[in-house]
């Protein structure tokens, strides 16, 4: 018996067995909703904290502009799902853009409740 490998459906039972919660990943596509414009504009996400988030993104935002970020995450099953934060835009180098959450995502924020699917990810990356 030396030598033999689990296979693969012996793995995923395995792994699902040990899983609790339903798998969700977080896209790093972020869509850019700047108030009065009516348009969606998008970035891509190059880090994310619980004070804000740092992308690339063409479209021009003006420090100290407030917007909404909409993230994106995929289930294991194919079905999407958005949560929205309001942010404001703190600095700026060519395409690269930093905003802060506003409000923060501390303890006792409202933010908190809006984005459980961010929270989360965030607490994992911590674990």
């Amino acid at each position: 018996m030396e030598g033999m490998q689990p296979t693969n459906r012996a793995v995923e039972t395995l792994i699902g067995e040990r899983r609790k919660a339903r798998r969700i990943h977080l896209l790093t596509r972020v869509d850019i909703i700047v108030p009065g414009d009516g348009q969606v504009y998008w970035g891509s996400m190059s880090n994310l904290s619980w004070a804000g988030v740092a992308l690339c993104a063409r479209q021009f935002l003006k420090s100290g502009q407030r917007i909404t970020l909409r993230f994106r995450f995929q289930g294991e099953g194919g079905q999407e799902v958005a949560e929205s934060l309001a942010a404001k835009v703190i600095w700026r180098s060519g395409d690269n853009t930093g905003l802060e959450f506003d409000p923060p995502l501390g303890t006792g924020s409202p933010a908190l409740k809006q984005a459980a699917h961010l929270v989360a990810h965030l607490m994992m990356k911590e674990a």
